[in-house]
């Protein structure tokens, strides 16, 4: 991986959006008042309001849905490892099916028996890892196993099921270890319970052809920051107990 490249992360003046910021406005992803500041800007900004007009003009047929991004939540949820249990992720899995076509719902209480887990009923997210390429001015977000060219831009957005620490790293095919986020130091990687958070910046994929995995390692406050180990060529990091991790797969062309 190449150290990020924050300079061109967005169009347009210092003081103006990011991409992912005006995408997440477009599909209609953001709390009101931030949305609304945001339109505000886009009004009175012409470079913003023509990179508005873009999205509208690529998303505004389907209003906001994207089979693509459905289907690489589901893909991301499936690679969920399996200390996870299986009523957390099919609970988001059904939430995220059912929004897209207004399906009221009060809640979705699953009771599942899992092998090793207890019996019970349970509500919080999963871990995920959403990863984005980098297309002219917006992202779209990929799928796990799909393929990926050198020099492709790559951003990452993660859902967290409690407050923890975060970092992402990757493994090449030899099982070099390496971390894809952060790259800087100095940079938080701390972070609430929550869903679609963006982690800042972007990185860049070298020419090392190859499938190469990334891992979302998130690690509870007591543990502190993920320090972890290489596993060995086809295995995941070692990380301290308590952590969770979650995979993605790259599919990397010479």
């Amino acid at each position: 991986m190449s150290p990020p490249d924050f300079v061109t992360l967005r169009a347009g003046r210092p003081e103006c959006p990011s991409d992912f910021a005006l995408d997440r406005l477009h599909s209609g992803e953001l709390p009101s008042a931030e949305a609304q500041a945001l339109e505000r800007h886009v009004a009175g900004c012409a470079e913003c309001g023509a990179r508005m007009v873009e999205r509208r003009a690529g998303f505004g047929a389907i209003d906001g849905v994207d089979p693509r991004v459905m289907l690489a939540r589901i893909r991301t949820g499936l690679d969920a490892p399996t200390q996870t249990p299986l009523s957390e992720r099919l609970s988001v899995w059904a939430r995220r099916l059912l929004a897209p076509v207004a399906v009221a719902t009060a809640a979705i209480v699953l009771m599942v028996v899992v092998p090793g887990q207890e019996r019970g009923t349970r509500m919080k997210g999963a871990l995920a890892l959403h990863v984005f390429r980098l297309t002219g001015d917006h992202a779209e977000e990929v799928v796990s196993d799909d393929t990926f060219a050198p020099g492709e831009r790559l951003r990452f957005r993660v859902d967290l099921p409690g407050e923890g620490h975060v970092t992402i790293l990757g493994v090449e095919a030899s099982g070099t270890l390496y971390t894809a986020w952060p790259l800087e130091p100095g940079v938080q990687t701390r972070f609430e319970e929550g869903n679609g958070i963006e982690l800042p910046g972007a990185v860049s994929l070298d020419a090392q052809p190859g499938r190469e995995m990334l891992y979302l390692v998130h690690c509870p406050l007591e543990v502190g920051p993920p320090e972890c180990t290489s596993g060995g060529a086809g295995e995941k990091p070692v990380c301290p107990a308590g952590c969770a991790m979650t995979s993605f797969i790259m599919e990397k062309g010479g």
